[in-house]
């Protein structure tokens, strides 16, 4: 009797496992991910609770937290797009100074070196002393 009685379970757990397989994964699966999405509104639920209850009662904690996003966001974040906007305007003013610089490379080819400057002769006259020495006894 007790043969029968488990050869008939087997049987009956055989056919539940080929005709509704499928459908009691599906629940479970559907159960599971319940239970997963309700742990983390349970948890987002107690970090609002715990931040408006008790941070946000103590006003020290509140100070700071305040200073830390005055800081992050009013300092640090401000330098930050002051530099981005530098760096994109040499960006855009580079292009029109390629563009300039070889219209004018023509011209600069062209320069001789006699256009350089030249000492003229009538500083010839002065007389020139070191920095570290003192002036002449008759000047």
């Amino acid at each position: 009797i007790k043969v029968t009685n488990i050869l008939s379970a087997i049987d009956a757990a055989e056919y539940l496992i080929i005709n509704n397989a499928s459908y009691v994964v599906k629940q479970e699966a559907k159960g599971f991910v319940q239970s997963l999405v309700g742990y983390f509104k349970q948890y987002t639920d107690w970090v609002k609770n715990s931040l408006t209850a008790e941070v946000a009662q103590c006003k020290p904690i509140s100070n700071i937290v305040d200073s830390a996003e005055i800081v992050a966001c009013s300092f640090i974040i401000d330098s930050v797009n002051t530099f981005w906007f530098g760096l994109g305007g040499c960006c855009i003013l580079l292009i029109p100074s390629i563009i300039f610089s070889v219209k004018l490379s023509k011209y600069y080819r062209r320069m001789d070196t006699e256009d350089v400057f030249e000492d003229s002769p009538y500083n010839d006259t002065l007389n020139w002393f070191p920095r570290a020495s003192a002036p002449p006894s008759d000047w």
